[in-house]
Order: structure tokens, then sequence, then C-alpha cells
């Protein structure tokens, strides 16, 4: 499937998530939902690489650096992390003060 078939399909489940929410608010984040779709496929693109490739690279002489798909998806995890906390409290959710599972996730993802 291609990546902008994901995207959309991935944008539709998000929007439906934003069928409660008034009108002005969905018309209002929409691009957010759009860039939040975009950013789980590209997540999901690097989470392949990484699977096949590793997250390391050895060099011949023994050392280790991440791989630029690492450094990337570590950055993109932690961006997509923002827009989805924005999306919920715009949505009028509570947020935890507290860390929860994904705040958990998203703190071993960047160690």
């Amino acid at each position: 499937m291609a990546v902008i078939d994901k995207v959309q399909i991935e944008y539709e489940r998000l929007k439906t998530l934003f069928l409660s929410v008034e009108q002005s608010k969905s018309e209002l984040v929409d691009n957010l939902i759009n860039e939040a779709a975009f950013m789980r496929v590209q997540l999901e693109s690097l989470q392949n690489q990484i699977r096949k490739y590793g997250a390391v690279q050895i060099s011949k002489k023994g050392a280790q650096r991440q791989t630029e798909a690492a450094k990337y998806y570590t950055k993109l995890v932690n961006a997509y992390g923002t827009v989805i906390k924005t999306l919920n409290s715009i949505m009028g959710k509570n947020i935890i003060d507290e860390d929860d599972e994904f705040e958990k996730f998203i703190g071993r993802m960047s160690e």
C-alpha cells in the first residue's frame, strides 16, 4: 500500500475520534491531525527499517553508534507524542500529570 494511502487511512481514523468535538475545534486541529497521521506512518516505516537492520551500527574497529533511522525515530516519536497530547487536550480529555504508560514508553525511547 502506498504511503499516501496509509496516511489517509490513519487521518480518517484519527478524524473519527473528533466526531464528538465541536466543529470549530475539529476544523482548528485538522492540519494537526494530518501531521499526526503522517508521523504515525513514518514511525511505522522506521520501525520496520530498525527491525530489519538494527538500531546500532558497528564499525570495523568495533565502535558503536545509532543508525540514522534510530536517531530519526527517537526524534519523531517524541514529536508524535507531543502532537497526540495536544490533540487529546483539545478533545477535552483529562491529561494526567504523573507518568502514564505512554510517558514511560517515550522516556525509554529517548534514553
